[in-house]
């Protein structure tokens, strides 16, 4: 009798280690996958351009900047004496805005800017193979399969630099040009390509271009 109730009494203790032990692999487990979690939730966070939708970056004054649809085009437009090769076009949005940063991104736009700011970035070369000097203002408006029209001078949220030309010069340019419309409705862009002026006249006219998604 004495016996039995000793086997029994180490079966219990065998079953309280084996059951201790477990708890603390689960524990283990949980803490890793925790971590895990963790290390996945900073790896969103990329360096250096947005290339996938789904990536985002974080700007220097806490804001988040989200890629929500791109489009490598590789596209040129032939002008005479001006031509235009846009390279990709890109719908972000940038949201966890401060108000100090909402009232610095909104000085010089004309659209009224709230959290989340959505803007299309359009990356492009021009290039003057020409005899004379253009002055090229660039792209003017953009039209949206939502009927939406934006005037890109009063809407443009990254500087773009001179629109100054010269003769066999080749620069790249990019703009961002805020819009209102839902990101996810955009199907289709056509940008509006400036005319250029030169010796006072105008040298190409107005150009229309579509990029879809």
């Amino acid at each position: 009798m004495i016996n039995q109730k000793r086997l029994v009494f180490l079966f219990i203790i065998c079953l309280m280690f084996l059951s201790a032990c477990s708890n603390k692999n689960t524990a283990t487990t949980e803490e890793s996958d925790k971590d895990k979690k963790k290390e996945t939730k900073q790896e969103e966070y990329v360096d250096g351009p947005l290339t996938k939708v789904g990536q985002k970056k974080k700007g220097e004054d806490g804001q988040l900047y989200e890629l929500k649809k791109i489009k490598v085009v590789d596209q040129t437009t032939d002008l005479d004496p001006l031509t235009v090769t846009i390279q990709d076009v890109k719908i972000l949005s940038i949201t966890n805005i401060s108000n100090d940063l909402l009232e610095s991104y909104q000085d010089g736009i004309k659209l009224k800017l709230k959290d989340p700011i959505n803007y299309i970035q359009i990356s492009y070369t021009a290039e003057n193979k020409g005899k004379i000097d253009l002055l090229w203002p660039q792209i003017s408006h953009i039209i949206l399969n939502t009927k939406e029209q934006v005037n890109v001078k009063e809407n443009n949220i990254v500087e773009s630099g001179e629109w100054d030309l010269f003769a066999g010069a080749k620069k790249d340019i990019t703009q961002g040009i805020i819009f209102e419309s839902d990101p996810k409705d955009i199907k289709e862009i056509t940008f509006v390509l400036n005319d250029s002026i030169g010796n006072g006249a105008v040298v190409t006219p107005k150009k229309k271009v579509k990029v879809t998604f």
